[in-house]
């Protein structure tokens, strides 16, 4: 221990005696902390100023109007992204855009072609026509702004998809809110409005068939049948009755598109739900057998799946109860599905609960019982959407065929009435100017009159049939009023709470691990490069040993090591402020890690030589990529997955994020415990490997030597 503890002091007094050797010592001291900071301060926050890319916006959407509503799109895509200030949009012609792109002034284009509204508008028409955006990419100005782009423009993607939907709604509303509102005005609904026109006409009918039965007054008849024949009590009526018609074909015609869109969003919604479950599913069935800490490790992985699989479930069942809640009567197969649909967010929350407890070290019964129950799940999603499928949505569209063949035979009675006004009107003119024919006009007059009641009795009855169905009931609670909240939830069914877990304040706080831990093999890596290995002189200081020139030696170079360490970790913490709430354990970590770094790099220098400083660069270069610092180790090829348990990079960088994020139980000091293998590794090379290759090296360092080249 003395003879060691000489080799150190006088490598320190070699230092500090030294001016040039005390600037150089300072040199290898900093160095690699300005490696560390200038990295993560480069990365500190590149997502939150992606307002500085450029990306091209080419809008040549004119517009389009359909029927009274004004449609552009294009506009209002333009107002949203103007609004958004995540992008530096340009809204430039397409062929200065795409010289842009293609010189790299601009990251990417975004191209909203002409004719999009009206291609959107298309969906009522025969001749459909799906819109589509065009998304220009320059990839080879930069790889990750791609993936930045990419973001962009699906979030216009969502925002064009979203106006559709509320458009659609709002037509919906508008026409719905007109009933609603001339029914409000007339004290009663619209279906009540047609009776009381009808029983009114039948009235009138009645008058006039008194009136022809009396003979002896055939004069008055003739007067009567005249005033009736033009008064515009049935034409007004027929009229009405005709327009009512008209407006609810269109109102026909917008529930079906309707009912589609909140068939396709439940579907949607379940499909993703089965998706999400199966996926768990695997996850657990792969649990089993595993270690507690590989258990919670994939329990982890399943929680966040099965949480956005009840938010779905928990959803499609919101839909369906808004929709029970406006029916008069319930529909049977509904209340079932919903029934399920409860029983199965239930299961879920139960589901949810048992990850988490497993998460945290439940024992290995909770794990059998989570399998059967993600497995029952499973399967029950599966059959949410059949049963969605084949019992449900059959029925809604029964219900909207019922209806469009009702209103047809409406609007073709009310036809066959109107054709039958001017009759009536010819008839009364030949009773005043022929009485002689009076009772071959009477007769044929009656006969008309009775034919005109049995078939507004027909139409009353089919008109009383509507109030009892059930979607026409549904869709007249719908009104201009609340027409674009429900465009708006129709578009976006499902909104996304995030909750943060070891939430971290920027990015640069969360490279910061890896950028330190490469930073401090850097440092390891530059002090074999400069300071030697081997003691010279070794006779001024007595008998030294091999080992008390690796151990006084090593000393040196760990001081040097820590003092990096030092640098490196406290500058993060205060200089560059990173969010950390483990500020002693960081620092600790660093020097921990450092230690290992120099203890390894030195041992296996101290041992081979070049050849041992060659294995340092190459441990690095394999780190960089395998240990998981900046991609998850998961989206890695297989051999940097394989390699990764085994690199030191990787108990360091998770170590350090246990410090800056958040501790999870004893994680942090298993992690460092795991690092100090490298430390055994490193002494077993320098104590028992190095004697073993003395010779060899000796006779490779000559060799090399007569080269003049190394």
């Amino acid at each position: 221990m003395k003879t060691t503890l000489k080799i150190f002091k006088r490598d320190l007094k070699n230092i500090f005696t030294n001016s040039m050797a005390i600037i150089l010592a300072v040199g290898i001291a900093v160095l690699p902390s300005l490696y560390a900071w200038f990295n993560i301060y480069a990365n500190w926050d590149p997502y939150g100023a992606t307002g500085n890319m450029q990306v091209a916006v080419i809008i040549e959407d004119e517009g389009y109007r359909y029927k009274s509503i004004e449609i552009n799109v294009g506009e209002k895509i333009k107002e949203s992204l103007s609004a958004n200030d995540a992008i530096d949009w340009q809204f430039i012609g397409k062929e200065e855009a795409m010289k842009g792109i293609e010189s790299g002034v601009y990251y990417a284009g975004i191209e909203i072609p002409k004719g999009f509204s009206k291609s959107l508008t298309s969906i009522v028409s025969a001749d459909f026509k799906q819109p589509k955006i065009t998304y220009y990419a320059n990839e080879k100005k930069n790889a990750i702004a791609t993936k930045i782009t990419d973001k962009v423009v699906q979030t216009v993607q969502l925002e064009v998809n979203e106006s559709f939907v509320t458009t659609v709604i709002n037509v919906l509303g508008s026409v719905l809110g007109v009933v609603a509102q001339t029914a409000q005005n007339d004290a009663g609904d619209f279906i009540g409005d047609l009776n009381t026109k009808i029983e009114e006409t039948n009235a009138s009918i009645d008058t006039i068939k008194k009136t022809v039965g009396s003979f002896e007054g055939v004069i008055k008849v003739a007067e009567t049948l005249t005033q009736a024949a033009n008064n515009s009590t049935l034409s007004n009526a027929l009229s009405d009755t005709n327009a009512l018609l008209a407006d609810g074909q269109d109102m026909a015609a917008l529930i079906r598109s309707s009912v589609n869109g909140l068939t396709a969003s439940a579907d949607t919604a379940l499909a993703g739900a089965a998706g999400e479950i199966d996926t768990a599913a695997d996850i657990v069935a792969s649990i089993g057998g595993k270690a507690a800490g590989d258990a919670a490790k994939k329990a982890g992985e399943a929680l966040p799946r099965v949480t956005k699989v009840k938010g779905l479930v928990d959803t499609v069942k919101s839909l369906l109860d808004s929709l029970k809640q406006t029916l008069p009567a319930d529909l049977p197969a509904l209340d079932k599905l919903d029934a399920r649909l409860e029983s199965g967010s239930a299961a879920l929350e139960r589901a949810i609960t048992m990850l988490t407890n497993i998460k945290n070290g439940a024992a290995q019964s909770e794990v059998n019982k989570l399998k059967n129950q993600i497995a029952s799940l499973s399967e029950d999603i599966g059959s949410f959407r059949s049963d969605y499928a084949s019992n449900v949505q059959p029925l809604i569209n029964d219900s909207l065929a019922d209806l469009m063949d009702m209103l047809t035979v409406m609007s073709s009675l009310i036809s066959d009435l109107s054709s039958e006004l001017p009759t009536m009107k010819t008839l009364a003119a030949s009773i005043g100017t022929s009485v002689e024919s009076g009772a071959d006009l009477v007769a044929g007059i009656d006969k008309l009159l009775s034919g005109m009641q049995s078939q507004l009795s027909s139409l009353a009855k089919k008109i009383n049939g509507l109030r009892d169905n059930e979607l026409v009931n549904t869709f007249l609670n719908i009104s201009d009023k609340n027409a674009e909240q429900l465009g708006a939830f129709i578009a976006c069914p499902v909104e996304v709470e995030t909750q943060k877990v070891y939430g971290i304040e920027n990015y640069g706080s969360a490279m910061a691990p890896f950028y330190s831990t490469l930073a401090l093999w850097v440092g390891a890596m530059i002090l074999i490069a400069v300071v030697k290995t081997d003691v010279k002189k070794k006779h001024e200081i007595g008998n030294v040993k091999a080992h008390h020139s690796y151990f006084g030696r090593m000393l040196t170079f760990l001081l040097f090591s820590v003092t990096q360490a030092l640098i490196i970790c406290i500058g993060d913490l205060y200089f560059l402020k990173i969010q950390c709430y483990h500020p002693a354990k960081f620092i600790f970590a660093g020097v921990v890690a450092a230690a290992a770094f120099t203890i390894f790099i030195y041992s296996i220098t101290a041992a081979f030589g070049d050849i041992g400083k060659a294995i340092g660069v190459i441990f690095l270069v394999v780190q960089i990529g395998g240990s998981g610092g900046t991609f998850p180790i998961d989206v890695t090829p297989q051999f940097f997955r394989t390699l990764n348990p085994f690199m030191p990079f990787t108990y360091v960088i998770e170590a350090m994020r246990e410090c800056v994020c958040g501790s999870y139980g004893a994680n942090y000091w298993l992690y460092l415990l795991k690092l100090c293998a490298y430390i055994a590794i490193g002494l077993a090379i320098g104590l028992g490997v190095r004697a073993l290759v003395k010779k060899p090296m000796r006779f490779f360092e000559k060799s090399i030597k007569k080269t003049d080249l190394f």
